[in-house]
């Protein structure tokens, strides 16, 4: 088996594909892209550019970088527009109540600070992102959370594992990473 062929092999084992990441450039897949999901019936445009989406909950603060599909070039200037269900688990259509946007800066980083999204119905806990950039096609994608039992009983199993992040608590909040690549 020559070294293509078994690093693709490798890149197949959910568990030992993060290591290889930074060596699909050197055989052409595209192991860094994040993965699709729904953009759901929620979606609203022309949510307002804020870092704090929303405040009546349990904080949470999501941090992360936008990269290219090569796995290495930061994406400056990206929109990443967020949406989640209030701390009810109920979705605002009428205003843009748990909605709002961030942009990367020069380095490709973004940040945002929110509250801990409860599970509702069946769903698990999450927050859509979708991630805009001129040049590259849009990504709508949604986060979730390590240990969130609704995960195995929703279409959400079929996560990857670069979209079920563990969080950190800091005094009353808690803090996640979440990079994305396009």
């Amino acid at each position: 088996m020559n070294r293509k062929k078994f690093l693709r092999a490798l890149a197949g084992v959910p568990l030992l594909n993060i290591p290889f990441r930074s060596m699909s450039n050197t055989f052409g897949d595209k192991l860094c892209k994040t993965q699709k999901d729904v953009e759901g019936p929620f979606y609203k445009a022309n949510a307002p550019l804020r870092s704090v989406i929303e405040i009546k909950g349990q904080p949470l603060k999501i941090e992360g970088r936008v990269f290219s599909g090569d796995c290495e070039t930061p994406l400056s200037g990206a929109i990443l527009d967020i949406w989640h269900c209030d701390n009810e688990g109920n979705y605002d259509l009428n205003g843009f109540k748990g909605r709002g946007k961030v942009k990367t800066d020069n380095s490709g980083r973004y940040s945002f600070t929110t509250i801990f999204p409860p599970p509702y119905g069946n769903r698990p806990r999450h927050i859509h992102i979708k991630v805009r950039v001129k040049g590259k096609p849009e990504l709508t994608t949604q986060v979730y959370f390590q240990g969130d039992p609704n995960i195995q009983s929703d279409f959400a199993k079929d996560a990857t594992q670069d979209r079920i992040i563990a969080l950190q608590s800091k005094e009353d909040m808690k803090i996640g990473i979440f990079d994305t690549y396009l």
